[in-house]
C-alpha cells in the first residue's frame, strides 16, 4: 500500500468518527449559516490580482516526507506573520494523523485574518465540505488521484455552486489534468510532489502547464523556495504559488514572504507592458471608452472639492454596469480619497466592491496600516509628491501596496496637469516594488516617462479631457497606445 492510500484509509476512519459526533444535518445548517455573509469565490478573486505574486502561504506542523517542521507552531501567530508579509491567501493543513493538523487550527486562523483560507486535507465525502465551510474555509482541496470522476464532479459542484467556495483540484499527471477539466475545474493545482513516493520536481508544473485551458487559474504546489522558481513558473502561466515548508522553517516568515511576493522581479518584469490607469471617471460613456481604449484601471474621485468628484451612488451605477457587461477583461475599479475618515473609506470600498483605494492626502503610515488590516484584499495606493524629502532612503507608507508619484497641488489633489519630476520619481521607485507614475502625462510624453522612470503603472487624467470630468475617447486611445508601445528600457526597474 502506498502512502497516499494509507492516509486516505485512515482519514475515512476519522470522518466516520466525526459523523457520529456531529450529525450531517446540523453541520450542514451551520455551514450554510457561516457561508451566508462571506464573499463567494474569495480565493479565485484573490488569485486574479496580477498586481502581485500571489502566494498561498501554508500552515503545517509536520509532513510524512520531512517529519516535524515546527511542532509547537501557533496558527494565530503564523497567520499574522503571513498577512504582514503580503500573502494572497492562507492554506491550513487539517489532517491529524500524518500532518498534526486539525479543523481547530483553521478556525483559529479564521479568527485572525480576513485573507481567503484554503483547507488542505484528503477530502472524499460531502460531509467534509460542510465541515470546511463551518470552520471558516473559503476553499478546499480535492485530489484527483483519490477520487472517482463522479465523486470529483459532485464535490466540485457542491463546493462551488452551492456553498460559494472554491475547489482547488489537485493533479499530478496529464491524465489527471484531463479528469480535472472534465469535472469543471476552475482552479487547478499542480502538485510537484508525487504523493505516492513524495519525490519533488518543479518540472511537473512546467510540463503540465500547456495542458491547462486558458480560462483556468493555475496554482503550483510544493518545492517552491526561491524567486527564480516563481519567476520560471509565472512564465509558463501559473497565477498562484502554494508555499509551506519553506515559510514554516523561516526565522522571519513575513520578511521572506515580502521578498518572494513583492520582488521588483515580479509583476512587470516578464513584459515591457506597463499598466494604465485612467482617473477622474464621472460618467458611463467615458468608462466604456476607457475600457475600449484598453485601460487596466478606472479611477473614481470621492474628494468633494475636486472638479472630477463623483457621487458614490453614480460611481456604483457605473461600476455595476461595467462589471455586468462581462467583456472578458478584468478592469480594476479604484476609489480616490483625500484625508477621508477610515470608516468612510472602508464603507465605500465594501459598498462599491472597489478593487483598489488610492489615498491622495496627508494620510499617515498608521492610517495606512489600519486601513490595510481592515480591507486586506483591496490594493492600497498611497500618493506622494515628487520631491526629495522626507528622504529617499526612508520612503514612508510601507503599509501601502503601491506608491503613486504625482505633482501635488494642495487645492486640486491630482489632475493638475503639472509634470512630476521624473528623476526624483525614479529614485522613489527604487524603494518600492510598485510605482504608479502620474502628473502631466499625455500621449506625447508617456513613452519618455516610462523610459525614464520604469514605473509599474502610469496614471492620466486632465490631459485626456475636453473639460474637467469629461474625457476624450480619442485622447484615451492615443494615451493607452503610447503606453503599450513604450519600452521600460534595457536595465529594467
Amino acid at each position: 500500500m502506498n502512502r497516499l492510500i494509507e492516509i486516505v484509509e485512515q482519514k475515512k476512519r476519522r470522518v466516520a468518527e466525526a459523523k457520529l459526533a456531529t450529525p450531517r444535518e446540523s453541520l450542514e445548517r451551520l455551514a450554510y449559516a457561516t457561508r451566508e455573509p462571506q464573499s463567494r469565490h474569495a480565493l479565485r478573486s484573490a488569485l486574479a490580482d496580477d498586481f502581485r505574486i500571489n502566494i498561498i502561504a501554508e500552515f503545517k506542523r509536520r509532513s510524512p516526507s520531512k517529519g516535524l517542521i515546527r511542532e509547537a507552531a501557533d496558527p494565530k501567530t503564523v497567520a499574522q506573520q503571513y498577512e504582514r508579509g503580503g500573502a494572497a491567501a492562507v492554506s491550513v493543513l487539517t489532517e491529524a494523523d500524518y500532518f498534526d493538523g486539525s479543523l481547530d487550527d483553521l478556525s483559529l486562523v479564521r479568527q485572525t485574518t480576513k485573507l481567503p483560507l484554503l483547507r488542505k486535507d484528503f477530502i472524499f465525502d460531502e460531509y467534509q465540505l460542510y465541515e470546511s465551510a463551518a470552520a471558516g474555509a473559503d476553499a478546499l482541496l480535492l485530489i484527483v488521484a483519490t477520487l472517482a470522476d463522479p465523486e470529483l464532479a459532485n464535490l466540485r459542484r457542491v463546493t462551488e455552486e452551492e456553498l460559494g467556495m472554491d475547489a482547488l483540484i489537485e493533479v499530478h499527471t496529464r491524465d489527471e489534468m484531463q479528469r480535472a477539466i472534465q469535472a469543471g475545474a476552475n482552479l487547478i493545482g499542480v502538485n510537484n510532489r508525487n504523493l505516492a513516493t513524495f519525490a519533488v520536481s518543479l518540472e511537473t508544473s512546467v510540463e503540465l502547464a500547456a495542458s491547462a485551458p486558458a480560462q483556468t487559474t493555475m496554482i503550483s504546489e510544493s518545492g517552491i523556495e526561491t524567486i527564480d522558481h516563481i519567476k520560471r513558473l509565472r512564465a509558463v502561466g501559473y497565477q498562484g504559488f502554494l508555499i509551506g515548508e519553506t515559510l514554516m522553517r523561516a526565522e522571519h516568515p513575513a520578511g521572506l514572504l515580502k521578498e518572494l511576493a513583492w520582488s521588483p522581479e515580479s509583476p512587470a518584469s516578464g513584459s515591457a507592458m506597463v499598466k494604465v490607469k485612467i482617473c477622474g471617471i464621472t460618467n458611463l460613456e467615458d468608462a466604456r471608452a476607457a475600457v475600449d481604449a484598453g485601460a487596466d484601471m478606472l479611477g473614481f474621485n470621492f474628494y468633494s472639492a475636486s472638479p472630477r468628484y463623483v457621487q458614490p451612488s453614480a460611481a456604483r451605477a457605473i461600476i455595476d454596469t461595467m462589471r455586468s457587461a462581462n467583456t472578458g477583461t478584468q478592469v480594476m475599479m479604484i476609489g480616490v480619497f483625500v484625508n477621508d475618515s477610515l470608516a468612510r473609506i472602508i464603507d465605500l470600498a465594501g459598498e462599491l466592491q472597489l478593487d483598489g483605494v488610492q489615498l491622495h492626502g496627508d494620510e499617515t503610515d498608521q492610517f495606512c496600516e489600519e486601513l490595510k488590516r481592515a480591507i486586506p484584499r483591496v490594493l492600497l495606493i498611497k500618493a506622494l509628491a515628487a520631491h526629495p524629502h522626507p528622504g529617499l532612503d526612508k520612503l514612508p507608507n510601507r503599509a501601502a501596496d503601491a506608491i503613486m508619484v504625482d505633482a501635488f497641488d494642495r487645492q486640486l489633489r491630482g489632475g493638475t496637469g503639472r509634470v512630476a519630476d521624473w528623476e526624483i520619481a525614479r529614485e522613489m521607485g527604487r524603494q518600492t516594488a510598485r510605482l504608479f507614475l502620474a502628473g502631466g502625462l499625455s500621449a506625447e510624453n508617456v513613452g519618455h516617462a516610462i523610459a525614464a522612470v520604469h514605473p509599474y503603472a502610469v496614471d492620466a487624467c486632465s490631459s485626456l479631457e475636453t473639460s474637467p470630468g469629461k474625457k476624450s475617447a480619442a485622447r484615451m486611445k492615443d494615451f493607452v497606445t503610447a503606453a503599450r508601445t513604450s519600452k521600460l528600457g534595457s536595465d529594467g526597474k
